[in-house]
């Protein structure tokens, strides 16, 4: 292995050591081979350890990173901070890599090497069958703050230059997690940043009942609180202050109504209209609240963050 690998794969993990083989197989079998990938184990206490050493001792890409668990992003702190790559690709230990992913990410950076952020499509997988994601709709190219101010659509599956001057870090507050990638997005293109959306599909995402985006009230707790920090430690303009508000509104009113709370979900949405005023995507999820939970779900992977 090159000592500064093309790319870092930085992958936080706690208490998935079924999950790793399969895992670590996908990015294994990766076209573009110029890689190192940190495992970072977040204080699981299953059998992590075992499995990931066993297949780092016939694979020297692979590093095993210890750490006592402070959740995910503490974890891919950790791993920027140890790997060694010119591009810290982050992955999630529950999902897939295509075959061509980093390919992907590679000639995107060699064609376009002024941006310091990456991404490339994803989908999810459930039951066998491939499902649309948030980022489906959104056109490749380059995209600034204003994206994301409305909600994650990359969810974690994005790529950052590892030397850029200013990189912000993710949030390792406990009382955040699951909201540390959407405020990575924020805070890092807030100034004035762009992150280059490709084309193709990289990553497939597999829907599962653990996954953290299934734990409705809680979510909503902790996305009303990062607003708030975001609030405070930034500037926005007066739009920006309102987009980033309405959308936590909005995202706020899907999971109320994922977790049976008819009443709150539309408080939340209506919030939302106040602020920035009728569209069509607050107009289908108005009639879709009427309609059933299942259409709903569809909603809620479309706005992860």
């Amino acid at each position: 292995m090159n000592q500064t690998p093309f790319f870092s794969v930085v992958i936080p993990s706690y208490n998935r050591a079924g999950l790793l083989k399969a895992v670590l197989q996908s990015v294994q079998a990766q076209t573009f081979a110029d890689f190192e990938i940190v495992l970072v184990d977040d204080g699981s206490t299953d059998d992590t350890e075992r499995v990931v050493k066993e297949i780092a001792a016939v694979d020297p890409r692979i590093r095993y990173q210890h750490q006592l668990n402070a959740e995910r992003g503490a974890a891919r702190n950790t791993g920027i901070r140890v790997c060694k790559g010119d591009f810290v690709v982050f992955f999630d230990s529950d999902d897939e890599m295509k075959p061509d992913y980093l390919q992907v990410l590679q000639e995107g950076i060699q064609q376009h090497p002024e941006y310091a952020f990456y991404a490339a499509r994803y989908l999810f997988l459930s039951g066998g069958k491939l499902f649309p994601s948030g980022i489906t709709a959104v056109p490749a190219g380059p995209h600034g703050v204003e994206l994301v101010l409305k909600g994650n659509p990359f969810s974690c599956n994005f790529c950052v230059r590892r030397a850029h001057p200013g990189l912000v870090l993710f949030e390792t507050d406990r009382t955040l997690a699951t909201m540390e990638d959407w405020m990575f997005l924020v805070e890092n293109l807030h100034s004035g940043e762009q992150i280059l959306l490709l084309e193709p599909v990289g990553v497939l995402m597999h829907e599962h009942e653990g996954r953290s985006m299934q734990q409705n009230e809680l979510l909503i707790q902790r996305r009303k609180k990062a607003a708030d920090r975001l609030l405070e430690r930034h500037t926005f303009t007066v739009s920006q202050q309102k987009i980033l508000t309405a959308y936590s509104d909005y995202f706020c009113s899907i999971h109320a109504y994922l977790d049976h709370d008819r009443t709150g979900s539309l408080r939340y949405l209506l919030r939302s209209v106040k602020a920035v005023g009728w569209n069509a995507l607050f107009a289908k999820a108005a009639l879709k609240y009427m309609a059933g939970r299942s259409l709903i779900l569809k909603l809620s992977r479309r706005n992860e963050g």
